[in-house]
Parts: C-alpha cells; structure tokens; sequence
C-alpha cells in the first residue's frame, strides 16, 4: 500500500513538468527570454519616454521626424554590417555589446536629465546610439535562436521569445508612464539603464552552439548570396516586404500615440502609457496562444488574415475618440499583429541555413529599420495633415499592399508549416 500511494505521489507531481512546454524546461533558453524582457524593456522606455518628451519639450512633429532619422538610419546601416557579423563572430559577443551601448547610453542621459540640463537635441544624438546597437543587436538576435533550441521547437521558441519582447510593452509604458509623471526623465532612463545592464549579465552566462566555418566568403559576396537567396525564396521575399511595409505602419503608430494622448484624448503620459500597453497585453496574449499551440500549419493564410485584422483593428484606432475603445482595439490589434511577426520569423528560421541566416536576418532587421522611420514619414504628415488623416493614410496604404499581396502570390497562399 505504501508503494502504491508513492506511485500515486509520483503521478500526481508529474503533471506539473509535462504541462510546459519542453523549450521552456531548458534552462539556457528561460535565461535567453528573460534577456529579450530586460533588453528590450530598456527599448521600449527609449522609444516611449523619448518621443513623448520631445513632442511635450518641443509640440513639434518637426522633432518627432528628427528622432525618427537618428534612430532609423543608424540602425538600417548597423543592421547589414550585424548580418554579416553574425555569421562570422559568436552572436553572444554582439549580443552583449548591444546591451552594454543602451546601458551607457541611458546613463548618459539619466546624468544629465539628473543636472536638469535635458534639451531635444541629447534625445536626438542619443537615439543614434540607440539605433545602432538596436540594428546590431536585434540582428543577432534573431539569428541566435537557433544555437539554443532543436528545429522542431522553433514555432514555439520564436512565440515565447516574442512573448518576453510583448510583456515589456506591457511593462514599460507602464512604468515608464508612472516614471515620466511623477517622478521624470531621470528615474526613467535611470531604469532604462539597469534593465540594458541586467540583459547584458545574463546574456554572458549562456554557452550557445555555433558553428563559424575557418573559410567565410568574401562579405559582398556573402551579402550577394543573402540577397539571392531572399529573391528566389518567395516566401521569405513576402516576410521582408510585409515587415518593412508594416514597420513603418506600427512605427508611425507609436510616434503617434503621444500626439494622440495630448491632442485627441487631453491627457499625457498616462494615457498614452495605457494605449501601449493595450497592444503589448494583445501581443502577449497573440504570442503566448501561438506558443502553447506550438504550430498554425496553413502559415501563409494566417499570415495574411492576421495582417488584414491589424490593419482594421486600427483603422479603427484612428478614427476613435474615446480612451476605453481605442485601448480594446489596440489589444485586438496586439493579439494579431504577434501571431502575424512570429509566423514570419519563423519562416525565416525555418528557410533558411545557419551558416547564411545572419546576412539574411540582416536584411530582415534592415526591413525592421523602417520602424524608427515611421516617425520621419508620419511626423511629416502630422505636420501638415494633423493625427488622424495621418494614420489613416497609413492604414489604407498597408492594406493596399496587404490586398495585393494576397492577389498576387499563390506561394504565400499555400505556404504551409510543418514541425
């Protein structure tokens, strides 16, 4: 009888292993995501509390375009030259590096936030070192997942590593809201600063699997070989357009949200802290679903349905007046938009080999690029149209493209993914 209800002890903890996720019992991979959260916590507070505290030093969409530029071209530039790097150095050297700039760089700040000496031309410079290590960073980034997990784990590797990107849109907006309210830009780039450097700690305790060949080609012809093979690979071709077309969508979005928090909803930090952390929730949700699921075969279609949904999700956001409603779809928008990205990072995974995926996630990461420029783009629009024609141009071009996409291109259409 002992015996017997010890095997019925053992049976009743077992449940407790078995219901997660094998990728999430492999401790390196736990220490992986929980640098993604720290790391780009620290972006996110960049993203947020600069843009906010330009456009409320300044009232200007003039100020937002220019801290678009200084983010956007150094982290297009940076993420070519982090491509070929990638395939030529341990991705956990650039990985730490990128940490460490944002970490410096967010104390730079947080000094002379600290000396009461802030002007919109330090947020400006800054975001050029922002940028870069962004571009480098997010490069390899991408890249390095496969040294840590099996193939047949990537669906749900990508989803929960995406999940840890989404909780800090959750986080930071929040804290970052609270932050910049009560306590100002000091506290909040001061806590930018500690989660660069935590993300840095745990990056140096991982031992990943990466094989660098003795011979590499030379690097124009290593990036030539990228590029033909993005070409030729439907697929993959589609992933980077939808990337760069939807980058510069969402991007414009965020630089957007604090005009909308000042102008449209009479508000401030607060506000505009709640509409993001409406989509992080929503991507939190979108990312975690994919990652228990652990696969969507008929990928192509999901892609595509996904990027329709976030394209209606904030048209109605534009148009929409009252906080509560532009926060819910914000979540909707969230929820879709995570599954669309994952989808199409794993295809990327998946299509590609090792040996040539850090050129490839190079220009997949040059694509992410127009991000940043979403602010130079819809802070000039804003300028001249004001926020909500502003967004709803960009809500009609990307479902333009989106439309034609779906048209056109039987591959995307029967793409499917098996793991």
């Amino acid at each position: 009888m002992a015996e017997k209800a010890g095997d019925t002890g053992t049976r009743q903890d077992t449940p407790l292993t078995i219901t997660l996720p094998h990728v999430l019992r492999q401790s390196q991979f736990v220490r992986f995501i929980a640098s993604t959260l720290t790391w780009s916590t620290g972006h996110m507070l960049v993203f947020m509390s600069n843009s906010f505290l330009i456009y409320d030093m300044t009232g200007s969409g003039l100020w937002l375009a220019a801290l678009g530029v200084s983010l956007a071209v150094p982290q297009f530039i940076f993420a070519g030259i982090g491509g070929v790097l990638a395939d030529r150095v341990p991705r956990r050297v650039m990985l730490v590096s990128g940490s460490a700039i944002g970490a410096v760089t967010m104390s730079v700040l947080a000094a002379i936030a600290f000396a009461d000496a802030l002007e919109p031309w330090h947020i400006v410079a800054s975001g050029v070192a922002f940028g870069a290590a962004l571009g480098n960073d997010w490069t390899a980034r991408q890249a390095f997942i496969t040294n840590l997990v099996h193939r047949s784990q990537l669906v749900r590797a990508v989803s929960f590593d995406q999940t840890s990107f989404h909780i800090s849109r959750i986080a930071a907006p929040i804290l970052g809201g609270i932050l910049l309210s009560r306590v100002g830009a000091d506290g909040t780039f001061t806590l930018g600063a500690t989660s660069f450097a935590i993300a840095a700690l745990l990056l140096v305790t991982l031992r990943p699997r990466q094989d660098i060949g003795e011979r590499q080609p030379p690097i124009w012809e290593g990036i030539s070989d990228a590029l033909r093979k993005i070409r030729t690979d439907t697929v993959v071709l589609i992933v980077m357009i939808f990337t760069a077309v939807n980058a510069l969508f969402l991007g414009g979005l965020i630089y957007l949200a604090p005009v909308y928090a000042k102008d449209i909803f009479g508000g401030g930090s607060v506000e505009q802290g709640a509409m993001l952390t409406g989509m992080g929730v929503g991507a939190v949700v979108g990312a975690l679903w994919l990652g228990w699921r652990g696969n969507v075969r008929r990928a192509g279609i999901a892609m595509l349905v996904t990027n329709a949904l976030t394209v209606l999700a904030i048209g109605g956001f534009s148009i929409s007046t009252i906080l509560i409603v532009s926060v819910a779809l914000a979540f909707v928008a969230g929820v879709v938009n995570a599954v669309h990205i994952t989808l199409g990072t794993v295809a990327v995974q998946t299509r590609v080999d090792d040996d040539m995926r850090g050129r490839v996630f190079g220009v997949y990461e040059m694509a992410w690029g127009f991000f940043p420029a979403g602010g130079i783009v819809f802070g000039g629009l804003l300028a001249a149209f004001g926020p909500e024609p502003t967004l709803m141009i960009g809500v009609v071009g990307t479902g333009f493209v989106t439309a034609i996409i779906w048209l056109v291109s039987p591959a995307i259409r029967a793409y499917t993914l098996d793991q």
